[in-house]
């Protein structure tokens, strides 16, 4: 190989080799912002859950209230 040969296979192995550099940090990057999205995702099920749980318990509360104001309501106490 000639020396003009090697300059410049020597010239794009260093631009390869830096756009190498940088794809692996836009990688990082996104890689980062990957796992912050799914923490993200992991807490808004756990909070989705924990809102139909409490929705469950007012809704088994109010299952009896409901039912007893209802029997109120449809048998109307006699005026007389």
């Amino acid at each position: 190989m000639s020396d003009v040969e090697e300059k410049l296979t020597l010239e794009v192995l260093k631009k390869l080799q830096q756009r190498l550099l940088h794809a692996e940090r836009r990688i990082g990057v996104y890689e980062i912002q990957l796992s912050a999205f799914r923490q993200h995702h992991v807490e808004v099920l756990q909070d989705l859950r924990t809102i139909y749980q409490l929705l469950g318990r007012h809704h088994d509360r109010l299952g009896g209230f409901d039912a007893s104001h209802r029997k109120a309501t449809l048998v109307p106490e006699d005026p007389h």
